[in-house]
């Protein structure tokens, strides 16, 4: 009976030191596996960092570019506001200048030689000088229009302006054509009038 005993004995204790091995081979295995996931995950998170890294700098990169065009825009848009010096000092402008002289110019002449002459009748006279004056009135708007179309801070192109100030000139033309036509025809008339009262007092006598 002893000797059984002591066989269970001794095949108990074999048994329980042929399991240690097994036991840290298992948790070797484990520890391995979690390290080797660690690895990955490490890896993993580098490679998510460094593509954090480049989008970051992408970023970076767009909102400066968006800065810059953002400034640019803006400068582009403020030059838009005022008409640059090759549309202020343009023939077209020049043009305004010369018309408005003109018209100011058959204005006081036109005044004076019809007012001086002996064949038109008041009502003749006074049509005439109210046409003038409104002609002046005319002028002088289209002038301030002129002024305000290089001056404004409204976002004009500047082909746009040049055209707008084209346009003025077409109209202050047609003032002075007309103003001289007008003064012509008084003129004419005036001249018809004594050429008839002429010949009436010459067959008279």
């Amino acid at each position: 009976m002893k000797r059984t005993l002591l066989l269970v004995s001794l095949f108990t204790t074999i048994t329980l030191t042929a399991q240690i091995p097994v036991t840290d081979v298992a948790t070797n295995a484990s520890v391995g596996m979690v390290n080797s996931q660690l690895t990955s995950i490490n890896i993993q998170l580098k490679a998510v960092n460094k593509n954090l890294g480049r989008l970051i700098n992408l970023m970076e990169k767009n909102n400066n570019d968006t800065s810059k065009s953002r400034k640019i825009l803006k400068e582009e848009l403020e030059a838009k506001k005022q008409a640059p010096e090759y549309v202020t000092k343009s023939t077209d402008v020049s043009m305004t200048m010369d018309l408005k002289s003109k018209i100011l110019d058959a204005y006081r002449t036109s005044k004076q030689t019809v007012q001086e002459m002996e064949y038109l009748d008041r009502k003749e006279i006074q049509e005439f000088l109210g046409y003038a004056s409104n002609a002046i009135l005319e002028t002088k708007d289209l002038f301030k229009q002129c002024n305000d179309i290089l001056k404004t801070k409204a976002i004009i192109q500047p082909e746009e302006r040049l055209k707008k100030v084209n346009g003025i000139n077409i109209k202050l033309e047609n003032i002075l054509d007309n103003l001289i036509a007008y003064n012509n025809k008084l003129s004419q008339t005036n001249a018809f009038r004594k050429s008839s009262r002429t010949l009436i007092n010459m067959n008279k006598d």
